[in-house]
């Protein structure tokens, strides 16, 4: 899945990058905060903040300022979840796999799309893209004939060749930045676990694993300084929630609800998280943590037929996208959007 609250180009970050030794590691609450930190690769960094002029206060509530589902442009035939990343304000990097299994990518920037653009690739599974910079991406995805998961980036210019990182996946991908040049891929494994990899700003640390029974996907979001909250579907059908504090994972939290998809997460300022699913009517339903405690469950409707993918561009921003459904004809019909301005 960035979906997370970013810096725009005009903001100096100061990262002091640790060097790792390359170790597959077991990770576990208990470990002192040196061994975690380590363990991770995570490195104490300024959190990357989106620019805004004259920023508003942080909305307390989400439930207000939802626009109207709209289709999204472009014809594409969507055969999986999409994702959505971004990178400086006002714009939205939008991936789905395509008939075919090709990766296909679409840009939103100054009110206009771009068109879909082919990357090829031969997807397995749906991708999960992650800004790390400005103008820097990275796109994870299982590929055809192949369990492990594959990786490529855009420098600014192009993309990268695919790049194998190993493992073995039985999910989709997720994917995190929580500062400049750092980037976590998640997985569920064979034994449903959660298991994750990361750069640490120079090579590719992992895999660890996660406790826990998964069965969706996971969705992983920055919400803060050197910050990872990661979400999954149990075997119960509920939301559980997982934290990286800089120091160490806690323990897995139950947030309820009865889910039908993968969940998403999306950080829409310093301490704020909304997450999403799909309901068992169908729809999208939504739950926010506003700084102090939980708000939810909502409903935004929606008649999707995919998990959401959810980003924020700026302070009481979010757009999301999945896959719609016919009403008539109960086909898919591409993709649709709804966005949030608190």
């Amino acid at each position: 899945m960035k979906q997370s609250y970013r810096v725009a180009a005009g903001f100096v970050v100061l990262v002091v990058v640790w060097l790792m030794v390359a170790t597959l590691t077991t990770a576990r609450a208990g470990a002192t905060p040196v061994q975690s930190a380590e363990d991770m690769g995570l490195l104490p960094a300024q959190m990357m903040v989106a620019s805004v002029e004259n920023p508003a206060p942080l909305a307390p509530l989400a439930q207000t300022g939802w626009g109207a589902w709209e289709g999204v442009p472009g014809a594409v035939l969507a055969t999986s979840a999409p994702s959505v990343t971004t990178w400086s304000r006002d714009r939205l990097e939008v991936f789905v796999r395509g008939d075919g299994g090709n990766l296909l990518w679409q840009t939103f920037a100054g009110g206009n799309w771009s068109g879909w653009r082919n990357l090829g690739g031969g997807l397995a599974s749906a991708p999960a893209c992650a800004a790390w910079g400005s103008n820097r991406m990275s796109c994870f995805a299982i590929r055809q004939g192949s369990g492990a998961v594959w990786h490529m980036w855009w420098n600014g210019e192009r993309w990268s060749e695919w790049q194998n990182l190993g493992g073995v996946a039985t999910s989709a991908p997720a994917a995190v930045s929580w500062g400049p040049g750092l980037v976590s891929v998640f997985v569920r494994g064979t034994d449903s676990k959660m298991y994750q990899s990361w750069y640490n700003g120079q090579r590719w640390i992992g895999w660890i694993s996660h406790e826990g029974i998964l069965t969706s996907a996971p969705a992983c979001t920055s919400a803060g300084d050197n910050r990872i909250d990661c979400f999954v579907r149990g075997s119960d059908n509920r939301l559980y929630r997982r934290v990286w504090d800089g120091k160490q994972w806690a323990i897995w939290e139950e947030l309820g609800g009865g889910i039908t998809s993968a969940p998403t997460a999306a950080s829409w300022g310093p301490n704020r998280i909304s997450v999403f699913a799909r309901g068992d009517n169908g729809n999208m339903l939504h739950r926010y943590w506003d700084g102090s405690r939980w708000i939810g469950w909502e409903d935004l409707g929606g008649n999707i037929a995919s998990s959401p993918a959810c980003v924020s561009w700026g302070a009481n921003r979010l757009d999301c996208f999945a896959r719609t459904v016919d009403p008539v004809f109960n086909t898919d019909q591409g993709l649709i959007r709804r966005f949030w301005r608190g």
